[in-house]
């Protein structure tokens, strides 16, 4: 359990030292990980929550249910409920009124052409992923779990909140549903705080980039 512990520590505090922009962590598709977890949800069927917004520019981006070929089709693994699609010349973001250490949704059939901007609390960039950042062969299959994932974006203790998520897609589509925003439990800051003190030294010269992890 130690062990455990220490490499944990160690993974954690090397994607949340300075060199780290970034943490993201894909999960292949099932039912379990279409779920929201815990935290603020927006599942784009019922209202929104009182600190989130929705932006929809462009005249393919929209709350969409079932499939439509060669526009959208619903995330595999769903349990059948309204989505979001982004197609081109679109976009969807979703901004929140305070800041956040993570943000999870999942992705549907996977492509290379689409987009996710992680945005700060003013607005700025934080980080972009294509979906070759989600995985590793982003073929827009509507199946498989492999292309079909929950993605997890985490910030460090140090860093920028996280204030919004922005999703494009320069063709048909980028589907998402059960976006949530959250901070993590207190156990898993203590556990960070370790990392960073076994890996301080060695990452002070390192140059930040963004950490990628598939689970």
């Amino acid at each position: 359990m130690t062990r455990q512990i220490f490499v944990a520590a160690a993974l954690l505090a090397s994607a949340a030292s300075p060199a780290s922009a970034a943490t993201l962590f894909a999960q292949n598709g099932s039912t379990a990980t279409f779920a929201a977890p815990a935290g603020t949800v927006v599942n784009f069927n019922s209202t929104l929550p009182s600190s989130i917004t929705l932006n929809l520019t462009g005249p393919n981006a929209a709350i969409r249910s079932g499939d439509a070929a060669g526009q959208y089709a619903q995330p595999a693994f769903s349990d059948g409920s309204a989505y979001l699609a982004v197609g081109p010349s679109s976009s969807a973001t979703l901004a929140s009124t305070i800041g956040y250490q993570s943000v999870s949704f999942f992705i549907g059939s996977i492509d290379s052409f689409n987009t996710v901007e992680v945005l700060s609390t003013t607005g700025a960039l934080i980080a972009r992923y294509t979906g070759a950042s989600f995985t590793a062969n982003p073929n827009g299959d509507q199946d498989l779990p492999n292309t079909n994932r929950r993605i997890t974006i985490t910030r460090d203790a140090v860093d920028a909140l996280i204030g919004g998520v922005r999703f494009l897609s320069s063709g048909p589509a980028i589907e998402v549903d059960n976006v949530v925003f959250a901070v993590p439990e207190p156990s898993t800051w203590a556990l960070m705080f370790l990392g960073f003190g076994m890996v301080a030294g060695a990452s002070r010269y390192r140059r930040r980039s963004q950490a990628v992890v598939y689970g």
